[in-house]
């Protein structure tokens, strides 16, 4: 249990820790060529009652120790540069200064990593916000002595492993945020270690029992823990007992139910790379890291097991149990149509259905959120256009829709946009850079289309159909586009465009024959009833037979 002194520094750490975050983020990419996953801080909360909060804690950070006792301590003994870079010299300054002026000849590692563990809260101090330099590779935070988490676990991990000790680098969240760690062997054990939290209460957090250990932490990586599992496939811990990758050019991947003794109940992002195409997912995963899904190019099916009680699959898709998410849309999937189930609430509208074979998603009735239209999804009122499939060329837009979104943009293998009957404004960008549109039809409703509406689209190359005195043809002409008179309506042998078909259209195209009368477009589609790309003497007899019933049709 902590004391009541003790729960003061605990919560006097958390309030410092709490007012460096914003700050932590920028310096970790200014400073050093880290990987921000192993060393920023993250103002996550968890909305998770305490007890609830508490347990699953524990469960993590019990699980991380139980895959330690599988791994070579050895393994650990050395420098990860991928942590961040020291070069020998300064790994060499390092060492020499635990052993002159900290170790002091010291042979026990328990006794040795507490000497480490002092210095360290003792010397180097937490960042302020005001902290504009600070370390976090292990060279900087020895030579500064101001750090974050990430820089103090760095120097703690380095000085042990200076000292010959084993120590892991430890990703995961206490109090609430984002945090960074360590586990340190010593005396045929490993345990927990917090030189952060150390600076405010030092002999807490040297060796805390898990449980109480828990109260506060919760691990989410063991960085760099590898093992080999069955499958192909290596086992860490990712948020749980995880597969976090598999060996080199492995298709198909089939994630195992247990390591030795223990259940495998997550998949690390890392799973997801170019060579993918095929991924089973057991019933016990419970957690799967889909950041890295955009690497899965060649990834054509996910499969989930029937009892697992976190995920489920449709047509190889990964979604959550209750169907309410898609998470994965395999790239690569070879279907050109997809039915957004009535269940789902949630999608990525940009990066989900990024699969070069997609044609047309349809979303199920009775979907509350969603609807779908031409092979688009919209959202129920179709008012919002969100998603156009990757292979869609030809896109029909409602005229519910109001045009102020950017889902077409830079869409160039789209040729063909029509906008119907209810459109009035196309606002700026909503085509950007859509440089394929060859063909567009704008509705009589159109009032406006605004400035660099088609950005980087030459208007040149494109052809505007629309009916004659609307916005369509004003737009064509101001933009030097190709404007095409809309001459679907018109009704073969009406060249007067009257509804009927009488003698008085006889008179037109005998007057358009003498040349007394020019005929429009439509005109001239109209009285061409011999299809032969012309009017003359042979349309005139055949529309005169029609009017004196001597035929029965044109």
């Amino acid at each position: 249990m902590i004391c009541a002194e003790e729960e003061k520094e605990y919560e006097k750490a958390r309030r410092i820790k709490a007012g460096v975050l914003a700050f932590t983020a920028v310096v970790s990419v200014a400073v050093t060529s880290v990987p921000v996953y192993a060393v920023e801080d993250s103002p996550v909360v968890y909305d998770l009652k305490a007890e609830q909060k508490n347990q699953e804690n524990l469960e993590y950070d019990q699980a991380a120790l139980d895959l330690l006792k599988y791994c070579n301590k050895d393994d650990f003994k050395t420098w990860d540069q991928s942590l961040a870079p020291m070069n020998d010299a300064q790994a060499q300054e390092i060492k020499t200064f635990v052993d002159d002026q900290i170790v002091k000849g010291e042979t026990e590692d328990y006794k040795k990593a507490r000497l480490i563990y002092d210095w360290i809260t003792k010397n180097v101090r937490y960042a302020g916000s005001n902290d504009t330099d600070i370390g976090l590779a292990p060279y900087d935070v020895f030579t500064k002595k101001v750090a974050v988490c990430g820089g103090y676990s760095n120097l703690y991990k380095a000085m042990l492993n200076a000292a010959g000790i084993p120590a892991i680098y430890v990703i995961g969240w206490a109090g609430g945020q984002g945090h960074a760690w360590n586990l340190v062997y010593a005396d045929g054990k490993w345990f927990y270690s917090d030189t952060t939290w150390g600076v405010s209460n030092p002999n807490y957090y040297f060796a805390p029992d898990v449980k109480d250990f828990s109260g506060s932490h919760k691990t989410q990586d063991l960085v760099q823990v590898r093992l080999e599992g069955a499958n192909n496939t290596q086992i860490g811990f990712s948020n749980g007992i995880a597969v976090v990758g598999v060996k080199d050019g492995i298709t198909e991947v089939k994630i195992p139910e247990k390591f030795n003794d223990l259940d495998i109940v997550s998949v690390s992002s890392d799973i997801f790379n170019s060579t993918l195409k095929t991924l089973d997912i057991s019933k016990r995963v419970t957690h799967i890291d889909t950041q890295l899904v955009s690497n899965a190019v060649s990834l054509q099916e996910i499969r989930v097991a029937e009892e697992n009680t976190a995920y489920a699959s449709v047509d190889g898709v990964l979604f959550t149990k209750d169907l309410k998410e898609i998470l994965c849309y395999p790239a690569a999937r070879t279907d050109e149509s997809f039915t957004l189930p009535k269940e789902t609430e949630k999608y990525d509208e940009k990066e989900t259905f990024v699969c070069e074979k997609l044609k047309d998603i349809h979303v199920e009735e009775g979907n509350s959120k969603y609807s779908s239209y031409d092979g688009c999804i919209y959202n129920k009122e179709k008012t919002l256009l969100l998603t156009i499939p990757e292979a869609k060329t030809e896109v029909k837009v409602p005229g519910t829709v109001v045009l102020d979104n950017t889902t077409f943009d830079s869409r160039s293998n789209i040729t063909k946009i029509e906008l119907e009957e209810g459109i009035t404004t196309v606002m700026p960008y909503v085509f950007n850079y859509c440089t394929g549109i060859k063909e567009l039809y704008l509705p009589d409703s159109l009032e406006s289309i605004e400035a660099d509406a088609f950005n980087g689209v030459n208007l040149k190359q494109v052809t505007v159909y629309g009916n004659r005195g609307t916005y369509a043809e004003e737009f064509a002409k101001k933009n030097g586009c190709t404007f095409v008179a809309d001459t679907s309506d018109y009704k073969k042998g009406d060249v007067d465009l009257d509804g009927n078909v009488a003698i008085g259209d006889v008179r037109v195209v005998l007057r358009s024959i003498c040349q007394k009368i020019e005929l429009n477009e439509m005109q001239e589609l109209a009285a061409d009833v011999e299809k032969d790309d012309k009017v003359d003497i042979k349309d005139l007899r055949k529309i005169l037979r029609y009017v004196c019933g001597k035929i029965d049709s044109l």
